[in-house]
């Protein structure tokens, strides 16, 4: 009789700190959330505050201003000049202590009728008090008495408005980036709503702690591993790029965005002016797109070609190679900066290198960084010679992985250095190609730098060279500020790199080499 050998389960040994981890984020998201929660909470009962004492000033304000409107309106129409003149001098004797009568009123929650009663009864006895004839002043009282009752509920009607108006959200997006506790105000609800979910989360992971037994609590451990290495990157991925990139599109359609955070209000004002400009007034957006365009549709082939040749030839290992591609990589390890200030003085009008070489063969001296017909050659001269070191290193690694046994088998059928070249090398080197032109367009798009160095700051000779980043540039500059402008050019400048990027990546499916 055989016996059958049973084969048992070895016993669970737990990971070291499996079950321990659990606890240690249980207790971890519940201070995380308790903080947050505290803090969202803080900062709106902060928010209140700053509600309340907003409604209190603009309550006095809107007291003083509407009551002042409503007794010329009442008094004046019809009036003389000089007798307008004369009511409104005697209102305005009576306004700096009937502000502070008022003021004292909405801090101490006093009905606005009580409010409202004051300001048109005190402003009525300011402004007849200059008039000399009693006659008028006879003829004004009775008109201000028929008319009393009807000037009070206006204004009283006016100032509960304007309480039932006056939102969280209205001081929220008022508040001033200065203000003591700023970011709790501005961010509580954020703070909330993450004080909620880690709570929640932890406990989510509280209540299967207590449901599980030690090996499904180790597991829950070993599964939160992963978590804590990722969490780091996530919230940095967080804070760093996706947040900038949705405040940018959110302030894209608020119009005259101030750094204090204040705005005119929402619309797609920005994306007008933008695209549109002002009548009367130079668009300077649709200027930088033309001189981008003609910028990258040069630059970016030309500059491609370019290297295909000099990485070719270097990759022959030829005599003195190695010199050749230090001084073909020194653009990449030197500042723009730098760089820029030689190029200035190689297009220099008097003693530039470049002049110098083209006198020899009689041509006269050109002014390249000071003529509006010249400075865009100046200009792509100086980024395609920017941007050659990184295209060559990419196309240069793409050839040396190119199987070797493609070119003996066609050198022993007989084919030419250019055949090869043609037939071989560059269909083998269309991926490679393929992703330089994807990189050095957009590159070629957010030209700026290399804008600021050669024209010294200034977008070129009678602003000629505007490109599309130096007009957001100056949007969030000088005397702009129109930070609401500028993220909307950003966001247009985004669509048409993606854009342009998805036709690319169209056309070059057609002739890639698989």
């Amino acid at each position: 009789m055989s016996t059958r050998q049973i084969k048992t389960r070895a016993p669970y040994i737990p990971r070291r700190a499996g079950p321990g981890r659990v606890v240690v984020h249980i207790v971890l998201f519940v201070l995380l959330g308790a903080l947050a929660l505290g803090l969202g909470i803080m900062g709106r009962q902060r928010l209140i505050g700053k509600v309340d004492q907003m409604q209190n000033t603009l309550q006095a304000n809107l007291f003083m201003d509407e009551g002042t409107a409503l007794i010329k309106t009442a008094l004046g129409e019809g009036q003389e000049d000089a007798i307008q003149r004369q009511l409104n001098t005697g209102m305005h004797s009576k306004k700096r202590g009937l502000k502070t009568a008022v003021t004292s009123l909405v801090e101490e929650n006093a009905p606005e009728r009580e409010a409202a009663t004051l300001v048109i009864d005190t402003l009525y006895e300011g402004a007849i008090s200059r008039l000399g004839e009693e006659g008028l002043k006879a003829g004004m009282k009775e008109r201000f008495l028929g008319l009393r009752e009807d000037l009070i509920a206006s204004l009283t009607a006016q100032a509960e408005q304007l309480m039932r108006d006056t939102t969280l959200g209205d001081v929220r997006v008022g508040l001033a980036s200065n203000e003591p506790y700023y970011p709790l105000m501005y961010y509580y609800t954020p703070l909330l709503a993450l004080g909620a979910f880690l709570l929640l989360f932890a406990g989510a992971l509280l209540f299967n702690y207590l449901r599980s037994d030690v090996e499904k609590r180790a597991r829950l451990g070993q599964r939160l591993e992963p978590m804590d290495y990722l969490l780091p990157f996530f919230v940095g991925v967080a804070l760093f790029s996706l947040y900038p990139v949705v405040r940018v599109v959110i302030m894209s359609f608020q119009e005259h965005y101030r750094l204090d955070g204040s705005f005119a209000g929402w619309g797609i004002g920005n994306y007008r002016y933008v695209i549109f400009g002002e009548a009367g007034t130079s668009n300077y957006f649709l200027q930088g797109l033309r001189n981008t365009m003609f910028y990258v549709l040069v630059t970016v082939p030309v500059g491609a070609a370019l290297a295909i040749v000099i990485a070719y030839l270097l990759n022959q290992k030829l005599r003195f190679s190695a010199l050749f591609q230090t001084t073909y990589f020194l653009p990449m390890v030197t500042s723009v900066t730098a760089v820029g200030m030689v190029w200035r003085w190689i297009f220099n009008q008097k003693f530039g290198l470049l002049n110098a070489i083209l006198g020899w063969f009689g041509v006269d001296p050109l002014y390249w960084l000071g003529d509006i017909s010249h400075s865009m050659t100046a200009l792509i001269i100086f980024g395609i010679w920017n941007s050659l070191p990184f295209t060559i290193i990419l196309l240069l690694s793409g050839l040396q992985n190119i199987d070797e046994s493609y070119y003996t088998v066609a050198r022993v059928d007989g084919a030419r250095a250019f055949r090869i070249f043609r037939r071989i090398t560059v269909p083998l080197l269309a991926p490679t190609i393929s992703l330089v032109l994807i990189i050095n367009s957009i590159g070629a798009f957010k030209v700026f730098s290399t804008v600021v160095v050669l024209f010294n700051g200034s977008p070129g000779p009678a602003k000629n060279l505007y490109t599309m980043v130096y007009y957001i540039y100056d949007m969030m500059h000088d005397n702009n500020r129109e930070l609401g402008r500028a993220a909307a050019a950003a966001i247009v400048l985004f669509l048409i790199i993606f854009l342009f990027t998805m036709l690319q990546r169209f056309i070059q499916r057609r002739w890639q080499y698989d």
